[in-house]
Order: C-alpha cells, then sequence, then structure tokens
C-alpha cells in the first residue's frame, strides 16, 4: 500500500519512516508547513528534512503556501488544531490525487503536540477527500527519533515552528 507522509521535519519523520515502511507500506514524504516562522528556519528544515529524505531513498517534495494565507486560515481559536488540519487537509488531497492509498503524519511522534487534534483532523481530512489515514501513536518513537537526528548530524528546531509557538502560545 502506498502512504502520503506529510512530515513537519526531518528528526520527526526518521522513526516513523522506518516505522511504515517495516509495516510493509511504499512511502512517499510531503513536506507542507507553511506554519514555520521566519522564513530562514523555514528554509533550513526543508533543506535538513531533504537532504535526509535523499540519503534515506524518500521520495519527498515540497508544497508552499503563503504566510499571511496561512495566517489568515488559523486566525480563530484553537488555532493548533486549525494548523493540523490546513497541513493535513492538503496532505489527504494530494494522496487522492496522487493515488495513494492512505496518509499519516508525523506530528503523531511528538510528545508536545495536541495529538487528538491531529487525529481529529486526520478524521476531517480523510472525510472531506475521501481517503483513509494511517493513525499510529508514535509518540513512544520520540526519543528514538532524535537520537536517529542526533546520528545523521541533523538540525533540530527549539520551537513547533510558528511564530505563536516562539513565545509559548503555540
Amino acid at each position: 500500500m502506498k502512504l502520503l507522509l506529510h512530515s513537519c521535519c526531518g528528526p520527526c519523520t526518521t522513526f516513523p519512516l522506518h516505522l511504515f515502511r517495516a509495516e510493509g507500506f511504499l512511502v512517499g514524504g510531503l513536506f507542507f508547513n507553511p506554519n514555520i516562522y521566519p522564513e530562514e528556519e523555514g528554509e533550513k528544515r526543508w533543506q535538513t528534512y531533504a537532504d535526509w529524505a535523499n540519503r534515506a531513498g524518500l521520495n519527498a517534495r515540497r508544497v508552499r503556501m503563503p504566510y499571511r494565507d496561512w495566517v489568515q486560515a488559523v486566525s480563530k481559536p484553537g488555532k493548533c488544531r486549525e494548523c493540523y488540519y490546513v497541513r493535513l487537509g492538503h496532505t489527504a488531497k494530494v494522496a487522492k490525487e496522487e493515488g495513494y492509498d492512505c496518509f499519516s503524519t508525523t506530528l503523531l511522534v511528538s510528545p508536545y503536540q495536541d495529538h487528538q487534534g491531529i487525529v481529529l483532523a486526520m478524521e476531517r481530512a480523510s472525510r472531506e477527500h475521501g481517503i483513509p489515514y494511517v493513525c499510529r501513536d508514535l509518540r513512544r518513537g520520540y526519543l528514538r527519533s532524535r537520537q536517529m537526528a542526533r546520528g545523521n548530524h541533523m538540525y533540530m528546531q527549539k520551537y513547533c515552528g510558528c511564530e505563536f509557538s516562539m513565545g509559548g502560545e503555540g
């Protein structure tokens, strides 16, 4: 089965990619993170992800959305959950259009993210785009993903990515 994996960053992709491959999925990667601020941080994360994906044999690409469009989409209560949906809704749409069997996200590996909010966003995206999602509680692999990232000399960021999380609001 072909799975499109939304990736928030390289370090968070390490463990999920290996797990999904071990489960027999043929994995493609999608870097769609219009939330990352400032632009230089987004470039650093993309480059880290792209370099590692190349070494790992992951066919990955980047999709962009203007930052101001992202801010408008999440400028209401529950901005983190709206952000999950913006990214996962687009991932589901791409997966469906490109003939994938399902989609998932590396956001599920972080113990610092709203796990239930991510699952709800995946359910909504799946329903709206007519494609199944694969949900695993990947948080058990968080420390392993950090070890794998360090072993690959990957840049590891200090905040989720958005300007709201820089001040502890994210």
